[in-house]
């Protein structure tokens, strides 16, 4: 499993006075130099651990625009620039006019259109100061995150180098030195204070919306430990819309033992595909989700492919679903991985219709769509296999 991560840039944030608007609605108008007039910019649900799709549209006139919404209780929204990442997060909730102003700069990152959004100022919004303010230790997390990779910089690029260049003799020689040994424990060190003022940040809020919205904030995804957090808010907290989100994935319905949602997906040509066309023939289904940016899913490839040699010609059979959101970043994975099976880019809520938090996420599914297995990788996933096609 990947590791919890933590968002690593922070934006500061100062006060301007916004107008009156109605107690029903808010209104966040922007004003950001660097976007060209004609830039559709997106109003995108934050804080869900879902792939959200955006809930306003807005078109950039006079390096401006305007989003207008309502909301029961506080929410987080991402604005956006349609197709690209990068985001300013701001928090509204009804009554409120919001103004945002700073500049916007557009990046390429290894073939990914990035915007860098800098001195940003969010006015208007108390509850977003507040949510600013709880979130304050994670400056001091970053600059701990990046002394730690400056400190090794070194014998990391010489890992990620020997990697690359598939030399495992000298992977493990490397894991073996001094200077990987002190680059593990400082790793050690930092996961384990990151993990403890995330914890402090949560139960501080436990009897308020906030306890569970910093969960989904603060971290990727959940463990079993974060199970005893949910008990500890109130019965009100947990009903609350994040309260929700968070014991849903906490506590969610497993899809072993049931048939496998159904979907559709384009394939390179743009022929649209079900999945039942593609079990078609197939005794058994592996549906793999993954990403380029995965290293988990990266490292899993391979036992994927030594499997399809064997079992493929028996009726096994493999659909990769990437949930990458950058479609150039994925079809260059594919061009390095050349997996010999069908892929697809999820865009179309796959991965939540399976109830995917972590990845890789592989469910094997028998020739009638039912998920035998959530869970199998590796070797336990070699095994069954073996099992199923004695």
């Amino acid at each position: 499993e990947m590791r919890k991560s933590f968002l690593v840039l922070l934006v500061g944030m100062i006060l301007i006075v916004g107008a009156c608007t109605p107690k029903d609605s808010f209104t966040i108008q922007g004003k950001i130099t660097g976007l060209s007039d004609g830039t559709i910019m997106e109003l995108v649900p934050g804080a869900t651990h879902k792939q959200e799709k955006p809930v306003a549209e807005a078109i950039m006139t006079k390096g401006g625009f305007s989003f207008t919404g309502n909301v029961e209780t506080p929410r987080l929204y991402y604005v956006m620039v349609q197709g690209m990442n990068g985001v300013i997060p701001v928090v509204v909730e009804n009554g409120l006019q919001v103004c945002i102003h700073g500049k916007a700069e557009k990046r390429d990152y290894n073939g990914q259109m990035f915007v860098e959004f800098s001195d940003i100022k969010v006015t208007g919004s108390p509850v977003h100061d507040e949510f600013l303010q709880k979130i304050d230790f994670r400056t001091k997390l970053d600059q701990l995150y990046e002394d730690k990779e400056k400190k090794h910089a070194d014998i990391n690029r010489k890992i990620g180098e020997a990697r690359g260049n598939k030399e495992q003799v000298l992977l493990d020689s490397l894991s073996r030195t001094e200077a990987y040994a002190q680059m593990e424990k400082d790793e050690a060190a930092f996961f384990e204070k990151a993990e403890a003022e995330i914890t402090k940040a949560v139960l501080d809020n436990k009897d308020s919306w906030w306890g569970p919205f910093l969960m989904l904030n603060l971290m990727n995804w959940f463990e079993e430990d974060q199970k005893e957090w949910f008990e500890a808010f109130s019965p009100e907290v947990q009903k609350s819309y994040y309260g929700q989100i968070v014991y849903k994935e906490l506590f969610p319905e497993t899809l072993e033992g049931k048939n496998a949602p159904s979907f559709t997906v384009t394939d390179s040509g743009g022929k649209k595909v079900t999945l039942q066309e593609l079990q078609k023939n197939k005794k058994y289904i592996l549906v793999d989700f993954w990403a380029s940016w995965c290293a988990p899913c990266r490292k899993e490839i391979p036992n994927l492919k030594a499997l399809y040699d064997r079992f493929a010609a028996k009726g096994l059979g493999i659909i990769s679903i990437s949930i990458d959101k950058d479609q150039k970043a994925w079809e260059k994975a594919l061009s390095e991985e050349q997996l010999p099976w069908p892929n697809f880019l999820d865009d179309s809520g796959i991965s939540d219709a399976y109830g995917v938090k972590t990845i890789p996420a592989i469910f094997l599914l028998d020739a009638n769509g039912k998920v035998l297995s959530i869970k199998l990788r590796g070797e336990t996933l070699q095994k069954k296999l073996e099992e199923l096609f004695q």
